[in-house]
């Protein structure tokens, strides 16, 4: 364990971790400073999942994301399987706590365990973005294009609705977006999408738009 000088001086604790784990019977001495987070985008209640990724990755290269998932190790353990996960659950409380917003730190910032602290996070978050995913992909499914409204405006509606769902990490085949495009274009544009539809090269989404402006202005 740390001494209670090293503590006070900031100084990251010395002490013996499994390299694999903290039930391996290889051992390696750690001293190292807490995790850079100034790379990760603070989280408020928005795009959970990518932050929830970064920061389980920070803390797997450090070696201490065990303690997100494991208890606390019985008191007839091994003193250095104590050390390694007193030292992981430090670590990774730190690291949580930094990386959220003011209003979520007051929440969590009394929990002592950083296990408590993820699980309470995930199971808050995880329904909420899978909420939000639902009414994302809803709204892609039931946006259409009309005829008395500007095509250039309607194609730029569409082009956000993709930006949307990439913010939700949805990602579509580019061919298939073009695709739905196409379908999506109005009534009195079903002689041209008779037309597209049976070329025989596939437009990427880049060269549709283009095509279609094109169209427009004709």
């Amino acid at each position: 364990m740390a001494s209670d000088d090293n503590t006070a001086s900031g100084t990251p604790p010395s002490i013996t971790i499994p390299e694999n784990g903290p039930s391996s019977s290889m051992a390696m001495t750690l001293a190292k400073p807490f995790p850079d987070v100034s790379k990760i985008e603070v989280f408020a209640d928005e795009n959970f999942k990518r932050w929830q990724e970064r920061l389980y990755s920070l803390l797997d290269i450090h070696g201490v994301a065990f303690a997100l998932k494991d208890p606390k190790p019985s008191s007839n353990s091994e003193a250095h399987i104590q050390d390694a996960w007193v030292h992981a659950k430090k670590v990774c409380r730190y690291t949580i706590l930094q990386t959220l917003s003011n209003e979520l730190f007051d929440v969590y910032c009394s929990y002592k365990e950083a296990k408590t602290i993820w699980e309470a996070l995930v199971k808050k978050f995880n329904v909420q973005d899978t909420t939000k995913q639902k009414f994302v992909v809803l709204k892609f499914y039931r946006w259409e294009m009309i005829d008395n409204k500007d095509i250039k405006d309607q194609i730029t509606e569409y082009q956000k609705l993709l930006e949307e769902l990439k913010a939700e990490e949805i990602e579509l085949p580019k061919k298939f977006v073009a695709g739905i495009l196409i379908e999506k274009l109005p009534k009195l544009w079903n002689d041209y999408k008779n037309n597209l539809k049976h070329k025989h090269k596939l437009l990427s989404m880049d060269e549709l738009i283009t095509h279609i402006l094109i169209e427009d202005t004709n």
